[in-house]
């Protein structure tokens, strides 16, 4: 499958999730759980709680060894504090080298993600590789919650009614607006500035 995103958001979303190789290899090879509602996270931001037994065999099973995707497989579909001490414990068990997670983040992630946003919202065919990833990056981190109710998605169904109107330029302050909910969250704060930027330079080409 043919990635629509450009390099740029592809780099945002890898930067973002884990800053860079050097940086991967010596802290995030090993299960970790992010904190708040995530699961033991695994690879370039892969949370096997919001996933099945079967879509990590379907993700991993090709590339790593078997009793390291049974181990993944049984903490599927855990998240919250409760996935804490999965990942603690699982962190002796499961090792993902750099260029295993990086495969299955192009070859599985992202098409899986691109595929998300497009069912998710109108008129994305209408933009350009670089505004099209920086929603990927956005749903990638919050899910694809473009409809979803009350005040925290407020912004994400904003960006729907934008896209359904042909607003595009609006999306940006959307996107930016979203810093509301992370006062104090530098890195959450930042990468929607990375995002936003990043849909503005689709616009201008």
């Amino acid at each position: 499958m043919t990635i629509r995103s450009s390099q740029a958001a592809i780099d945002l979303i890898v930067m973002e999730e884990v800053t860079s190789e050097k940086l991967y290899n010596l802290k995030y090879q090993h299960p970790e759980w992010p904190g708040g509602a995530s699961g033991v996270t695994i690879g370039i931001g892969y949370d096997c709680g919001y996933s099945t037994p079967t879509i990590i065999q379907g993700d991993w099973g090709n590339k790593l060894p078997a009793t390291m995707v049974a181990a993944l497989e049984a903490v599927a579909g855990i998240h919250g504090s409760a996935a804490a001490s999965h990942a603690h414990e699982l962190r002796g068990v499961v090792t993902v080298p750099w260029a295993v997670a990086m495969a299955v983040f192009i070859g599985r992630d992202m098409p899986k993600w691109e595929t998300t946003v497009t069912k998710a919202l109108p008129n994305t065919d209408r933009l350009a590789p670089d505004s099209f990833g920086a929603l990927v990056s956005l749903a990638y981190n919050r899910g694809a919650s473009f409809s979803a109710a009350g005040e925290r998605y407020r912004e994400m169904r904003a960006i729907r009614d934008h896209l359904a109107n042909e607003q595009f330029a609006e999306i940006p302050d959307d996107i930016r607006s979203m810093k509301r909910l992370w006062p104090n969250v530098v890195g959450l704060r930042n990468r929607r500035d990375h995002e936003a930027i990043l849909f503005e330079k689709g616009l201008a080409a």
